[in-house]
């Protein structure tokens, strides 16, 4: 087979941080794509940079490399904790690694994540979180918000299929990290504003080891950034270790700023999370 300069491309996990030169469809000139790898495709490769994700034709490619990493400051600060505790959903896990969501948004003539703030933004999602809810009830209402809003039930049924069948992807940087985290024998814990399917879908993408280390928000009935989410864990973690734990011991990551914010006013040592550039 004939080597071409995009071929790197087909052996580089998602969210590598690469650099991709390519030509422009409109003029030719050449230009750059920095930024982490989201996808790589028979014809088309996608990269998420600063300004969005840019899609680039696999023959308009002149040069494709990794970029080397400066030094992840977040393990640094976790490797220094007393007790770790992560957050799931944009730390550990990541949606959407097949498109499925973006193709429902185009076909519904909805912006980028205009799925995602529609489906947060129920009730039923507010419910679902500290327990008074499930997701069976949340996956209803969205459908019938869709269907309110007049979207064509062929194109509702479809976009709620693949949310529902989209379980997540692991992050490979975090979850080496926590790897490594828990040989060095530092207590763990993942605290998560989850549903009632977070311990099936963990080990469904392969993560099971860390249900029996899930703080889950549906079970302990507060979400964050409320205050009583951060005492409530605290709480279960002293329990499941067996002692008692200083809140200083705790650093805690999270992809929103605002639940960083809140732990850190609960005592914990914060840092919001970001894979390394």
């Amino acid at each position: 087979m004939t080597s071409t300069p995009d071929t790197v491309l087909d052996h580089l996990p998602p969210g590598t941080r690469v650099v991709v030169r390519h030509r422009l469809p409109e003029d030719g000139r050449a230009t750059d794509a920095l930024g982490a790898l989201v996808r790589v495709e028979r014809d088309r490769v996608t990269v998420r940079t600063r300004a969005g994700e840019v899609s680039i034709e696999r023959a308009a490619v002149l040069v494709a490399k990794a970029v080397p990493e400066q030094v992840w400051r977040l393990a640094s600060f976790l490797r220094r904790a007393g007790v770790a505790v992560l957050d799931l959903d944009g730390v550990l896990r990541g949606f959407d690694a097949d498109g499925g969501r973006t193709r429902s948004e185009q076909e519904l003539g909805l912006p980028e994540l205009g799925m995602v703030d529609m489906a947060y933004g129920l009730p039923e999602a507010r419910d679902m979180v500290v327990g008074r809810s499930t997701y069976a009830r949340w996956l209803t209402a969205l459908e019938a918000r869709l269907l309110e809003l007049g979207h064509p039930q062929d194109q509702v049924t479809a976009a709620v299929r693949r949310w529902e069948e989209d379980r997540g992807t692991p992050i490979r940087r975090t979850t080496a990290l926590v790897d490594e985290l828990l040989a060095d024998g530092i207590p763990l814990f993942v605290l998560t504003n989850g549903t009632d399917r977070v311990p099936d879908e963990l080990h469904r993408i392969g993560l099971g080891h860390l249900a029996e280390r899930l703080l889950n928000t549906h079970d302990l009935g507060f979400a964050k950034p409320a205050p009583e989410a951060y005492a409530v864990a605290h709480a279960e973690i002293e329990r499941r270790l067996g002692r008692q734990v200083g809140v200083a011991e705790v650093r805690f990551t999270d992809d929103r700023v605002d639940n960083v914010e809140a732990a850190r006013e609960f005592g914990w040592r914060g840092q919001v999370f970001a894979l390394p550039r």
